[in-house]
């Protein structure tokens, strides 16, 4: 509602109610003048419901004079008009009367041309499912292109025999599929095809009585065991985990650590412990692949620590010395083990 001002005379009385309560109570005196302005419009209310669409004028007929109007007419005739010929006007029914309108109809217009429907083109394949009609061209001469759709679905058919993928038009059939493999699908040849195990193969694992006894010992680096991965379909890369005793005698400047190399005791490191001394320490072996001491970054297509598909492959487990010559390193069997999955190289 719109705001409106107007001078007033506001009088407050102050009264307890039943309860003792202050009450206050308002009372707003106007003058004549005031009291007679118009109170100001209010918000806008809902929309009302639509009402019918008007009926488009349709000719009926002809009749002579007013006198022959048709008769029994309803609501359902409405916007019929008769052209009348003794004043050459329109008579139209309303729904509910008649209403006239002299000299209304003018002269008969010439023939038009015949309309011609040419068909351009029809499309009918069982993927489409709505039917539709198009048309172009000007004037009398047109053209449309059809739409036809599949019929109803039929009845469902007997089972086909099965078939094997790897003949299908889909399956690409340049890679043969190896052990634990899956299909997958290839956006480049948008065919499937055999890959690798997604989450690889495995796990070998190896226990305390695989490995060397206790040795304690002053020496570079003391080789606890050698494992064999059989050759694999596949590229892959070695992931490693594992526990195992170290210790390194002498002070801070000395240090076990626990290595797992692929092919041979100088190879790529797949696997470490952390560097430690003291006594004997039971240290877990985790995934790290290094190039000697220097860390690699690897990405999912690199080469480094991997073997080609086909070819065994040795896991070389030892403790190696960091740091100052002339101390003792050993290495304990007694709860050492290594897990080892293979993981696919694409």
């Amino acid at each position: 509602m719109a705001d409106i001002t107007f001078p007033a005379h506001i009088t407050v009385r102050r009264a307890p109610d039943v309860d003792g309560l202050p009450v206050l109570t308002a009372q707003t005196t106007v003058s004549a003048e005031v009291a007679g302005l118009e109170l100001p419009p209010g918000p806008l209310g809902e929309t009302g419901q639509r009402g019918r669409p008007r009926t488009t004028f349709r000719k009926r007929g002809e009749i002579a004079n007013a006198a022959a109007r048709p008769t029994g007419l309803g609501p359902e005739d409405r916007g019929s008009w008769w052209h009348r010929l003794d004043d050459n006007g329109m008579d139209v029914w309303t729904g509910t009367e008649w209403r006239h309108s002299p000299d209304a109809v003018g002269p008969r217009g010439p023939v038009a041309t015949p309309t011609t429907i040419t068909v351009t083109e029809t499309k009918h394949r069982e993927d489409l499912i709505v039917p539709a009609v198009e048309f172009a061209g000007t004037g009398a001469e047109q053209k449309v292109k059809v739409t036809v759709p599949a019929g109803l679905r039929g009845p469902k058919g007997p089972p086909g025999a099965s078939g094997q993928i790897t003949e299908s038009g889909d399956y690409d059939k340049a890679r043969t599929p190896g052990t634990g493999g899956v299909f997958a699908y290839d956006r480049s040849s948008r065919k499937f095809r055999p890959v690798a195990p997604p989450l690889g193969l495995g796990p070998w694992s190896w226990f305390q009585e695989d490995f060397i006894a206790e040795r304690n010992e002053n020496v570079g680096r003391i080789d606890a065991a050698t494992f064999t991965i059989p050759p694999l379909p596949f590229r892959w890369r070695p992931v490693v985990y594992g526990h195992m005793f170290t210790r390194a005698d002498g002070g801070a400047d000395t240090a076990a650590e626990g290595t797992v190399r692929l092919h041979h005791s100088q190879g790529e490191i797949v696997s470490t412990s952390i560097a430690a001394s003291g006594g004997w320490l039971y240290m877990p072996l985790t995934p790290c692949y290094r190039d000697g001491a220097t860390s690699k970054v690897l990405s999912p297509t690199s080469d480094f620590a991997t073997v080609a598909a086909g070819q065994p492959a040795n896991l070389v487990v030892g403790v190696e010395k960091v740091g100052s010559a002339g101390v003792k390193i050993g290495f304990h069997p007694g709860g050492a083990s290594i897990v080892v999955f293979a993981e696919p190289i694409e």
